[in-house]
């Protein structure tokens, strides 16, 4: 909490803090909205504006005028300026009281403890016009109700907040997280704030982007166990004290999910930052991993990502996944209950399987089920590519030889497929059959390439052929898909059948 500003100083220009322990909450009164409106009309009539002399030193003391708020009332407005209706200044005492023929100054502050315009004017001799623009002025600042405001009794935070972030829509953008980074900053004894940024950047300069200062709120509450719902009551001070004891092994196993994401694959391809959340739990509270867990949270990532599973309910499934953290020390038993929970089972059923065919590149499913499709592949140590087996820049219009219904099939899951950095960029935008007779120096080879790509071996590749091409590889796509994954599920339901 901070007063408001009484009086302007350049010299000190933040507000003062308010020691809030030493206030009766009955004699608060808290500005919610408004404050550079009330600051500037409170110096305007109470306080006062102190500002540096022009060309004077900036260390000497007499260099500083404080002056107060003036109303001209023998200002003549300029007809051609619509705007010249009034003429205020800040002027010192001394300055006001040489009131010359054409300018009378009335300190506007005044207003409020005047009595009797008319009375006032008699005894300062004042003009008609001048009166005119006394009256106007006490008008506004004591009689009519000009500002609008709305008072909120009920000393409910949450309700505050919501309010706060409405009356500000129409102008810079404020989500619920930047208050309880405030609330954070407040309560934290580093700078928090820079430290939350300075994260961010490493983070996104990792290829994690996805993960901003909302998923590390989040996370910080997750990890150590405090209810992870955005809420003003879990931003206490013990909560708040628990993040800050723990924010190095917090960061630390953000890191460490990281590392994992980059040897599965991932960097610039995760859709979901709660995946590095739900790892760095793990992480966090376990501290180590076998080749099996690894193994599994590979899996959990590739499920996560196929089913998009933290695009709805978000705090519901953050519950679910954490409770199968808490009750599991392999990841291999968080899976199994995970596929189990009847709310948002995280598996993968043969409708949806058979559905991936008509999924497209750009897709945050596609890398995961390419993976599948290639479980060979080293992804820590090699750069893999998604490449377009017939390529993209030739579904078009010019190309003749082209089915004129494929022309926006360019991008399906049955034209996708996994080359190393360097094939890739030996292939480029060759045509597939003439690629695979120039890399592949004899029959057998070439039939291994297709083998592995779930090509047909006698499949030819020619532009005539594609629509065969799509039926095929789709078959064989959905087939390999089926096998992998609804064995493992089949044989995950005979596991906890049993349990």
């Amino acid at each position: 909490m901070y007063k408001f500003l009484e009086k302007y100083d350049e010299r000190e220009v933040h507000n003062q803090k308010i020691n809030i322990e030493q206030v009766n909450s009955n004699d608060l009164n808290i500005v919610l909205d408004g404050q550079q409106r009330l600051t500037s009309l409170y110096i305007g009539l109470k306080g006062s504006r102190t500002l540096k002399k022009k060309r004077a030193w900036i260390d000497n003391p007499n260099s500083y005028e404080e002056k107060k708020m003036y109303l001209n009332l023998n200002h003549k407005p300029e007809f051609e300026n619509p705007e010249d209706n009034y003429d205020f200044q800040f002027l010192k005492v001394h300055e006001a009281l040489q009131n010359i023929e054409t300018e009378y100054w009335f300190k506007v502050g005044d207003v409020l403890e005047m009595g009797s315009v008319i009375s006032y004017a008699r005894e300062h001799n004042l003009s008609n016009s001048a009166a005119d623009i006394l009256d106007k002025l006490k008008e506004v600042f004591c009689i009519q109700k000009l500002i609008s405001y709305f008072e909120e009794t009920e000393k409910n935070l949450d309700k505050v907040l919501k309010i706060f972030i409405r009356v500000n829509s129409g102008g810079t953008a404020l989500s619920y997280s930047d208050l309880l980074m405030s609330i954070l900053t407040a309560n934290f004894s580093s700078d928090i704030r820079d430290i939350m940024n300075k994260l961010i950047d490493t983070i996104s300069d990792e290829g994690y982007a996805v993960m901003g200062r909302d998923q590390i709120l989040k996370t910080c509450l997750l990890l150590t166990e405090c209810n992870h719902v955005f809420a003003l009551k879990n931003f206490s001070k013990s909560n708040i004290h628990k993040i800050e004891e723990n924010w190095d092994e917090i960061t630390l196993q953000i890191y460490n999910a990281i590392k994992l994401l980059n040897e599965f694959g991932y960097r610039n391809r995760l859709s979901s930052a709660y995946i590095i959340t739900s790892i760095a739990f793990y992480l966090y509270k376990y501290k180590e991993i076998t080749d099996d867990d690894k193994e599994e949270i590979l899996k959990f990532v590739r499920l996560s990502q196929i089913k998009t599973y933290f695009t709805t309910s978000l705090d519901n499934k953050l519950e679910i996944v954490a409770k199968a953290i808490k009750n599991n020390t392999t990841f291999k038993s968080v899976n199994l209950e995970l596929e189990k929970n009847k709310l948002y089972p995280l598996t993968l059923s043969e409708d949806e399987i058979v559905r991936m065919i008509d999924l497209q590149y750009g897709s945050p499913a596609i890398l995961p089920i390419l993976q599948i499709l290639y479980p060979n592949l080293d992804y820590k140590n090699s750069t893999f590519h998604i490449d377009h087996i017939y390529p993209k820049s030739k579904f078009n219009e010019s190309n003749e030889l082209l089915d004129k219904n494929y022309l926006w099939k360019a991008n399906y899951l049955f034209n996708l497929q996994l080359l190393q950095g360097e094939e890739n960029n030996n292939k480029r935008a060759k045509d597939p059959e003439v690629w695979i007779n120039e890399e592949f120096e004899n029959d057998v080879k070439r039939k291994e390439y297709k083998g592995r790509n779930y090509i047909k071996a006698d499949q030819n590749l020619e532009w005539s052929k594609i629509s065969e091409f799509e039926k095929n590889r789709n078959a064989e796509l959905v087939k390999q898909l089926k096998e992998v994954l609804l064995v493992k599920n089949e044989q995950t339901q005979s596991i906890v059948s049993e349990n």
